[in-house]
Protein backbone atom coordinates (compact mmCIF):
# COMPACT_ATOMS: atom_id res chain seq x y z
CA UNK A 1 0.00 0.00 0.00
CA UNK A 2 1.21 3.53 -0.77
CA UNK A 3 2.25 5.74 2.13
CA UNK A 4 -0.53 8.17 3.23
CA UNK A 5 -3.36 5.98 1.88
CA UNK A 6 -5.82 4.30 4.19
CA UNK A 7 -7.06 0.82 3.72
CA UNK A 8 -10.69 0.04 4.49
CA UNK A 9 -9.38 -2.61 6.82
CA UNK A 10 -7.05 -0.40 8.84
CA UNK A 11 -8.16 0.01 12.45
CA UNK A 12 -10.32 3.10 13.03
CA UNK A 13 -11.15 3.70 9.35
CA UNK A 14 -14.53 2.00 9.43
CA UNK A 15 -15.38 3.86 12.65
CA UNK A 16 -14.70 7.16 10.90
CA UNK A 17 -16.80 6.11 7.89
CA UNK A 18 -19.67 4.99 10.13
CA UNK A 19 -19.53 8.22 12.12
CA UNK A 20 -19.69 10.29 8.92
CA UNK A 21 -22.61 8.25 7.58
CA UNK A 22 -24.57 8.73 10.83
CA UNK A 23 -23.80 12.46 10.83
CA UNK A 24 -24.96 12.85 7.21
CA UNK A 25 -28.16 10.91 7.89
CA UNK A 26 -28.79 13.05 11.00
CA UNK A 27 -28.42 16.20 8.92
CA UNK A 28 -31.11 15.21 6.46
CA UNK A 29 -28.92 13.32 4.02
CA UNK A 30 -30.58 9.93 4.51
CA UNK A 31 -33.18 8.29 2.30
CA UNK A 32 -36.05 9.02 4.68
CA UNK A 33 -35.24 12.70 5.16
CA UNK A 34 -38.25 15.02 5.07
CA UNK A 35 -38.26 17.47 2.15
CA UNK A 36 -37.28 21.02 2.99
CA UNK A 37 -40.05 23.63 2.85
CA UNK A 38 -39.74 26.23 0.10
CA UNK A 39 -39.43 29.91 1.12
CA UNK A 40 -43.09 30.40 0.09
CA UNK A 41 -44.14 27.47 2.27
CA UNK A 42 -42.14 28.81 5.22
CA UNK A 43 -43.78 32.23 4.82
CA UNK A 44 -47.22 30.61 4.65
CA UNK A 45 -46.45 28.65 7.84
CA UNK A 46 -45.32 31.82 9.65
CA UNK A 47 -48.41 33.70 8.45
CA UNK A 48 -50.69 30.85 9.57
CA UNK A 49 -49.05 30.83 13.02
CA UNK A 50 -49.42 34.60 13.38
CA UNK A 51 -45.65 35.15 13.59
CA UNK A 52 -45.87 37.18 10.35
CA UNK A 53 -48.82 39.28 9.22
CA UNK A 54 -50.72 37.76 6.31
CA UNK A 55 -50.07 40.15 3.44
CA UNK A 56 -52.03 40.56 0.25
CA UNK A 57 -49.86 40.01 -2.82
CA UNK A 58 -52.10 40.99 -5.72
CA UNK A 59 -50.17 42.28 -8.76
CA UNK A 60 -51.66 45.78 -8.35
CA UNK A 61 -50.15 48.78 -6.62
CA UNK A 62 -53.11 49.89 -4.56
CA UNK A 63 -54.15 46.52 -3.16
CA UNK A 64 -57.45 45.92 -1.39
CA UNK A 65 -58.86 48.84 0.60
CA UNK A 66 -62.54 48.03 1.22
CA UNK A 67 -63.24 51.04 3.47
CA UNK A 68 -61.28 53.41 1.22
CA UNK A 69 -59.31 54.96 4.07
CA UNK A 70 -56.06 54.96 2.09
CA UNK A 71 -54.54 51.98 3.92
CA UNK A 72 -54.50 48.47 2.49
CA UNK A 73 -56.81 46.16 4.44
CA UNK A 74 -54.06 43.68 5.34
CA UNK A 75 -51.86 46.43 6.78
CA UNK A 76 -54.81 47.98 8.62
CA UNK A 77 -55.63 44.60 10.19
CA UNK A 78 -52.03 44.27 11.34
CA UNK A 79 -52.02 47.79 12.80
CA UNK A 80 -55.25 47.19 14.72
CA UNK A 81 -53.86 43.96 16.18
CA UNK A 82 -50.45 45.33 17.09
CA UNK A 83 -51.12 48.90 18.26
CA UNK A 84 -53.73 48.98 21.00
CA UNK A 85 -52.83 52.48 22.21
CA UNK A 86 -55.13 54.86 20.26
CA UNK A 87 -52.39 57.46 19.62
CA UNK A 88 -49.95 54.84 18.37
CA UNK A 89 -52.64 53.29 16.20
CA UNK A 90 -53.45 56.68 14.63
CA UNK A 91 -49.74 57.30 14.00
CA UNK A 92 -49.30 53.85 12.41
CA UNK A 93 -52.35 54.38 10.20
CA UNK A 94 -51.08 57.79 9.13
CA UNK A 95 -47.67 56.30 8.33
CA UNK A 96 -49.26 53.49 6.32
CA UNK A 97 -51.37 56.01 4.41
CA UNK A 98 -48.26 58.08 3.63
CA UNK A 99 -46.37 55.06 2.28
CA UNK A 100 -49.38 54.01 0.20
CA UNK A 101 -49.58 57.49 -1.32
CA UNK A 102 -45.92 57.28 -2.28
CA UNK A 103 -46.74 54.25 -4.42
CA UNK A 104 -49.75 55.78 -6.13
CA UNK A 105 -48.71 59.39 -6.76
CA UNK A 106 -48.01 60.54 -10.32
CA UNK A 107 -44.21 60.63 -10.35
CA UNK A 108 -44.25 63.36 -13.02
CA UNK A 109 -46.49 65.76 -11.06
CA UNK A 110 -44.25 68.00 -8.92
CA UNK A 111 -47.20 69.45 -6.96
CA UNK A 112 -48.58 65.99 -6.16
CA UNK A 113 -45.11 64.76 -5.15
CA UNK A 114 -44.73 67.72 -2.78
CA UNK A 115 -48.18 67.04 -1.26
CA UNK A 116 -47.26 63.39 -0.63
CA UNK A 117 -43.95 64.45 0.89
CA UNK A 118 -45.74 66.88 3.20
CA UNK A 119 -48.07 64.06 4.24
CA UNK A 120 -45.16 61.80 5.05
CA UNK A 121 -43.57 64.49 7.22
CA UNK A 122 -46.91 64.97 8.98
CA UNK A 123 -46.86 61.22 9.68
CA UNK A 124 -43.36 61.51 11.17
CA UNK A 125 -44.56 64.33 13.44
CA UNK A 126 -47.51 62.20 14.48
CA UNK A 127 -45.15 59.32 15.28
CA UNK A 128 -43.09 61.60 17.53
CA UNK A 129 -46.21 62.51 19.52
CA UNK A 130 -47.41 58.92 19.80
CA UNK A 131 -44.00 57.44 20.68
CA UNK A 132 -42.35 60.08 22.92
CA UNK A 133 -38.82 60.04 24.28
CA UNK A 134 -35.68 58.17 23.26
CA UNK A 135 -37.28 54.72 23.60
CA UNK A 136 -40.29 55.97 21.69
CA UNK A 137 -38.08 57.14 18.84
CA UNK A 138 -36.74 53.60 18.49
CA UNK A 139 -40.28 52.16 18.55
CA UNK A 140 -41.43 54.74 16.01
CA UNK A 141 -38.54 53.94 13.68
CA UNK A 142 -39.21 50.22 13.96
CA UNK A 143 -42.92 50.75 13.27
CA UNK A 144 -42.23 52.91 10.21
CA UNK A 145 -39.73 50.40 8.81
CA UNK A 146 -42.15 47.54 9.35
CA UNK A 147 -44.98 49.39 7.59
CA UNK A 148 -42.69 50.37 4.72
CA UNK A 149 -41.68 46.72 4.25
CA UNK A 150 -45.32 45.61 4.36
CA UNK A 151 -46.34 48.32 1.88
CA UNK A 152 -43.61 47.36 -0.60
CA UNK A 153 -44.24 43.60 -0.40
CA UNK A 154 -44.40 42.96 -4.15
CA UNK A 155 -42.02 43.74 -7.00
CA UNK A 156 -44.48 46.26 -8.49
CA UNK A 157 -44.93 48.06 -5.18
CA UNK A 158 -41.22 48.18 -4.47
CA UNK A 159 -40.54 49.59 -7.94
CA UNK A 160 -43.20 52.29 -7.39
CA UNK A 161 -41.67 53.19 -4.01
CA UNK A 162 -38.19 53.46 -5.54
CA UNK A 163 -39.60 55.58 -8.39
CA UNK A 164 -41.14 57.94 -5.82
CA UNK A 165 -37.79 58.28 -4.04
CA UNK A 166 -36.05 58.88 -7.37
CA UNK A 167 -38.59 61.55 -8.28
CA UNK A 168 -38.05 63.26 -4.89
CA UNK A 169 -34.25 62.97 -5.07
CA UNK A 170 -32.57 66.34 -4.63
CA UNK A 171 -35.70 68.00 -3.22
CA UNK A 172 -35.80 69.81 0.09
CA UNK A 173 -38.52 69.40 2.70
CA UNK A 174 -38.98 70.78 6.16
CA UNK A 175 -40.43 69.10 9.18
CA UNK A 176 -43.77 70.68 10.06
CA UNK A 177 -44.77 71.41 13.63
CA UNK A 178 -47.32 68.77 14.55
CA UNK A 179 -49.21 69.27 17.79
CA UNK A 180 -51.92 66.62 17.34
CA UNK A 181 -52.77 63.60 15.22
CA UNK A 182 -56.13 62.88 13.69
Amino acid sequence: MKPGCLSVWEPGTWVLALTLAVAVAGCGGGKNAEPQASPQEKIAQLEASGALPKLERLPILEGMDANRDGVRDDIETHIHRKYTDPAQRRAAMRTARAYQQMLLVDKNDAVALERVSDGSWQAVGCEQLAFPGPEGAKQSWKMAQEIMAMTTNTKERLKAFLAYNKARSGSVSSMPKVDRCD
